[in-house]
C-alpha cells in the first residue's frame, strides 16, 4: 500500500476530488465559457485525461471521475 499525505486544503475551484490508486487526484472543477456557463470538467492530475459536461455537475461526470480514479496508474506530478 502506498503511504502519502493528502493536503488539507483543496484548490479553491475544486468541487469534488477523487484519489487515484497511486496518489494522483481527479478533480471536478467548473470550466465555464460564454457559450456554456454551466460547463464542468473532471481532470486527472496524473495522466491528464479529462471529461467534460455542459450541464453542470451531473451523475455521469462524477461517475467518470470515480471510475477513472479507480483505474488510473499515472503518478502525480512532482511539486518541485
Amino acid at each position: 500500500m502506498i503511504s502519502q499525505t493528502i493536503p488539507a486544503a483543496w484548490p479553491a475551484d475544486v468541487l469534488f476530488r477523487f484519489l487515484t490508486i497511486v496518489g494522483a487526484t481527479v478533480d471536478v472543477v467548473p470550466q465555464p465559457t460564454s457559450a456554456l456557463p454551466d460547463r464542468h470538467a473532471a481532470v486527472c492530475r496524473g495522466c491528464e485525461a479529462s471529461y467534460f459536461n455542459h450541464v453542470g455537475v451531473s451523475y455521469d461526470l462524477k461517475d467518470w471521475a470515480q471510475n477513472h480514479s479507480s483505474n488510473c496508474r499515472a503518478l502525480p506530478r512532482p511539486t518541485a
